[in-house]
């Protein structure tokens, strides 16, 4: 039944109501909860749900089942991945895990609605735990939340109708505060921050049957090692000892790594936990809530994270995943920015086109960049456009531009475009535009039999650590893409991949200004290039 069935009002339809949504908290959550979960619940939170509730028949109600079974997993002892929900042959869904459980969700994915308000909810009104606390990143964040649970059981028509008013009356022992509150039917929820006393809590002489951790760590409490140091001490010592020793008892922590060294990090190598990772995108790269995240906010994110020197944070935030700029082909610092020099003598041009038509949100851009290089082989990026979708008519019409401007009498000028596949009516279509511009230029279709990490780590990679490659303006998607380059993953890379492209082309006269000229008369080291028919001993215009 949804939210939006007619009043119940015997008895018998009461209890049932509420019988299925016990058995199913997708259920609850849309007939109780409408306002906080309007559209579909998406399968990562569905299986959330279940860990949180620890219940899983209604799994197989809502489908996705490989989904969940394939990514929700954790690392035994052994470092083996095992799976925390098994699908047995009779269909039936079950769960495994160590005492403790973790589950790492990216940054904006409603880890709050689900820990904080939904689950405190459902596990009052059904009397899951007798005592439970919620404990957060600051004692106010946590009592928010708390305040946003006791306001549903004060103001819930619908919750009221089914499970009653909860509420204790003013002369009743219970208590109703902001920082904890009991029930009339005994059930005890107690809100905590980081920091403050757990270890000891007890309610009715009983101790916390379960202890919801959710983003427990900010920030400030992950800048400095003391502060991380702090943090895992009082988890450790205060926070774990403070389950019961006997019987039922554990712990779900949520959370977003914010740091590699901080705790949700640190837990993962303790044998106790099973830890899930999940990032923006699922084990086979698709994205994991495209309504939350998707293609184009993903791309925004990584830009902007990038350009602001914090690509290893958005990598944290988004992915769940601490990555070391040891590890990266490119770095921050090599990047040097510049106008050309109004005395440095230009010698090539060069404008480059790596074509890409599919408009789909996944697909590269196509992209043109133009770039020139001085008689010193210093090599500026002038010129950079691109976009998902381009048309070939603006492709065109923007490798015309940009090779118009920065071509000169002065100094050879190179035109190229990646043609493999159907990229080769370009070469002939640009070919024919020629004609109706009246504006000729040798281009030159190319191929490349090398992967783009040997093309990279050969020809960008030494260019950039050695201070070669100037950007004469910000080009905020070619250098997140730089950054974010690893060899053997699969990422974004479609603008270093056009740059290498329009360097590769200055290959043909780079040679000839390796050393600068002492001879006035030859400033461009024409006298050292060698004589072609005497080098192979006959005419190189004949076969």
């Amino acid at each position: 039944m949804e939210a939006s069935s007619p009043s119940l009002v015997t008895k018998s339809e009461l209890k049932a109501l509420a019988q299925a949504c016990y058995l199913d908290p997708v259920l609850f959550c849309k007939t109780f909860l409408t306002h906080l979960f309007p559209g579909e619940i998406p399968w990562v939170h569905r299986a959330l749900l279940a860990i949180l509730t620890e219940r899983t028949g209604f799994l197989t109600k809502y489908g996705d089942l490989e989904k969940i079974v394939k990514n929700f997993t954790y690392l035994d002892p052994e470092e083996e991945e095992r799976p925390i929900f098994r699908l047995d042959d009779d269909g039936k869904v079950t769960m495994f895990w160590r005492p403790f459980v973790e589950v790492m969700l990216p940054r904006s994915f409603s880890k709050t609605t689900y820990a904080g308000i939904a689950v405190p909810i459902y596990k009052t009104v059904y009397q899951v735990n007798k005592f439970a606390a919620y404990v957060s990143e600051s004692g106010d964040h946590a009592v928010m939340q708390m305040e946003n649970v006791r306001r549903e059981l004060s103001d819930n028509e619908r919750l009221i109708q089914v499970f009653g008013d909860l509420r204790p009356r003013l002369r009743d022992d219970e208590r109703w505060s902001a920082k904890m509150f009991e029930t009339t039917s005994g059930v005890a929820f107690v809100a905590r921050g980081r920091g403050a006393q757990i270890r000891g809590l007890n309610h009715r002489g009983v101790r916390p049957q379960e202890i919801l951790v959710d983003d427990v760590e900010d920030k400030e409490s992950v800048s400095t090692e003391e502060q991380r140091e702090k943090t895992r001490r009082w988890f450790t010592a205060d926070v774990m000892p403070a389950l019961p020793t006997i019987g039922k008892g554990r712990i779900v922590m949520l959370g977003t790594m914010l740091h590699p060294n901080a705790l949700l990090q640190t837990i993962s190598g303790d044998p106790r936990w099973s830890v899930v990772k999940l990032g923006i995108r699922d084990k086979d790269g698709d994205l994991l809530w495209p309504e939350a995240i998707d293609e184009v906010k993903d791309e925004a994110n990584k830009v902007s994270f990038a350009n602001a020197g914090q690509l290893a944070s958005y990598y944290m935030e988004y992915h769940n995943e601490a990555r070391s700029e040891e590890t990266s082909m490119f770095r921050q610092e090599w990047f040097k920015y510049g106008p050309v020099p109004e005395d440095a003598v230009i010698v090539a041009a060069s404008t480059y086109n790596d074509p890409a038509i599919s408009k789909k949100e996944t697909a590269d851009e196509a992209v043109i960049i133009t770039v020139v290089m001085s008689d010193k082989g210093q090599i500026y990026v002038t010129d950079g456009e691109g976009a998902r979708g381009m048309e070939m008519d603006a492709i065109i019409t923007e490798f015309f531009r940009q090779h118009k401007l920065r071509s000169g009498t002065g100094h050879a000028s190179f035109a190229g475009i990646e043609a493999n596949a159907f990229q080769a009516a370009l070469v002939v279509t640009m070919r024919q535009e020629m004609f109706k511009r009246s504006y000729y230029f040798n281009l030159e279709p190319v191929t490349h039999a090398k992967k783009k990490s040997e093309r990279f780590k050969g020809i960008l990679q030494p260019r950039f650590q050695n201070g070669f490659i100037t950007f004469t303006r910000k080009f905020k998607k070619l250098e997140a893409q730089l950054l974010d380059f690893l060899p053997n993953r699969d990422g974004k890379d479609d603008w270093p991949d056009t740059l290498c492209g329009a360097i590769e082309c200055l290959d043909a006269v780079a040679g000839f200004y390796a050393e600068e000229s002492t001879d006035e008369e030859d400033p461009y080291n024409e006298k050292s290039i060698p004589d072609l028919y005497k080098e192979i001993g006959g005419s190189w215009e004949v076969a």
